[in-house]
């Protein structure tokens, strides 16, 4: 979502750079599928490839006013349970939702997708209590089309990393990239 939000600029300030995005939950294996850079949330795996940290991202419980004037503001995380959550599937689970006190749940609902950005256009309207990254949702947030819901409790942050197998010749293309990503996100409510 955001890179192809960015990428108009990254491309105008180097139009020499030719940019192609995809998007995938898989771990791609970046150098037999022959990827410059891959970006990659949560704890890394034992990897052969160069990382470096973008940012902590932190997670968000979302949900639409008017869901929430129909079904009530739950006040706790047991509360979650008698309501409609919409589950992000990875690997065909439900990703579970995590707070940062490490209490979890696997959220019962009645929408499943691996896509967040339909997870967040049901929230929107108004389907159920929605498991975002808090960067993804700034703007619904600050327009009131979605509130946040259990704001008392902290929620985890999800480390967000940038992987390439150059070792230190990292192609210029890259290191431009690299330093566009942490000067996006740096100006970002994450």
């Amino acid at each position: 979502m955001l890179i192809a939000t960015w990428a108009p600029e990254f491309l105008a300030r180097h139009p020499g750079v030719k940019l192609e995005l995809n998007v995938t939950d898989r771990n791609v294996d970046v150098i037999r599928e022959g990827y410059d850079l891959a970006v990659r949330m949560g704890t890394l795996r034992d990897t052969e490839l160069i990382s470096r940290k973008l940012a902590d991202l932190h997670w968000i419980l979302v949900a639409s006013p008017t869901y929430l004037e129909r079904r009530g503001h739950p006040e706790t995380v047991e509360d979650l349970r008698s309501h409609s959550c919409l589950r992000y599937l990875t690997s065909g689970r439900p990703w579970p939702f995590a707070f940062a006190d490490g209490q979890s749940m696997i959220p019962d609902g009645p929408f499943d997708t691996d896509d967040s950005g339909s997870i967040r256009q049901a929230a929107l309207n108004a389907a159920g209590i929605a498991y975002q990254l808090r960067m993804t949702v700034t703007d619904f947030l600050a327009d009131g089309r979605l509130v946040e819901v259990l704001p008392h409790l902290a929620m985890p942050a999800l480390p967000a990393y940038v992987l390439h197998a150059f070792g230190r010749q990292l192609p210029i293309r890259g290191r431009l990239f690299i330093n566009f990503m942490i000067e996006k996100l740096s100006g970002l409510d994450l």
